[in-house]
């Protein structure tokens, strides 16, 4: 699994086998070596295979493209870029941060690295929202992420929950007359008949009466609205 962390080597200090028992800092004081530790990223290489799969998705991306074509104009022009933005090697940043396409399965690398690894250690949605934006972005990155987080699998099972006690359960008020008070329902991919392959159910809760609607397999919410009214 990729991991996308990086420590700041201005705040922390990499060593390796070779420096137990050579390195001062170990010979003359206990050093405390956590592999926790996740402090600000710089702006860093990316890995080569990496890079090609965000060329490759970017393709695909109309708006990643239209968005190149527009600075390579300005550039070529001699004119400057749009504030924030900057291109180099073939590849888009806004504020020094690497610009995904819109790629599912690219955002879920990311995700992976930035959450599932074991360094990064499943953290909520707003330290892993953190931990994206030091390097990535692309346009509705922080509902993205926070979806990503909320259906963790390994989180889910494993994480407690932090929220307050749910209240008991309210009964629904008793109608006092027939149509106040209704539910609605949907039957949907059922075989077609005369263009319609769904239905809307509608029961009044205080009668049971119940109207069944049928709909076109492509009915927005304004043709609901006028067939129900």
């Amino acid at each position: 699994m990729i991991c996308f962390l990086q420590a700041n080597s201005n705040n922390n200090e990499y060593l390796d086998v070779e420096d137990i028992g050579n390195h001062h800092r170990l010979r003359q004081e206990h050093v405390l070596m956590s592999s926790a530790i996740i402090s600000p990223v710089e702006m860093k290489v990316f890995e080569a295979d990496f890079i090609a799969t965000v060329i490759a998705a970017s393709e695909r991306d109309q708006e990643w493209t239209a968005r190149k074509a527009e600075l390579e104009r300005l550039e070529n022009e001699g004119k400057e870029f749009p504030k924030d933005w900057t291109m180099k090697d073939e590849l888009l940043y806004y504020k020094n941060r690497l610009y995904i396409p819109n790629d599912e399965g690219l955002q879920t690398t990311i995700a992976k690295g930035c959450h599932d690894s074991k360094i990064a250690g499943h953290f909520g949605q707003e330290k892993t929202v953190e931990i994206v934006t030091r390097d990535f972005y692309w346009k509705g990155l922080t509902a993205w992420i926070n979806d990503y987080v909320r259906s963790c699998d390994e989180c889910q099972h494993n994480k407690s929950p932090r929220h307050a006690p749910y209240g008991l359960l309210q009964q629904l008020q008793i109608p006092f007359a027939a149509w106040t008070s209704i539910s609605t329902d949907f039957i949907t991919h059922l075989p077609e008949s005369q263009g319609h392959t769904q239905i809307m159910v509608v029961v009044d809760q205080f009668t049971k009466m119940a109207h069944f609607i049928c709909l076109n397999e492509n009915a927005t919410a304004k043709d609901l609205a006028a067939t129900f009214v």
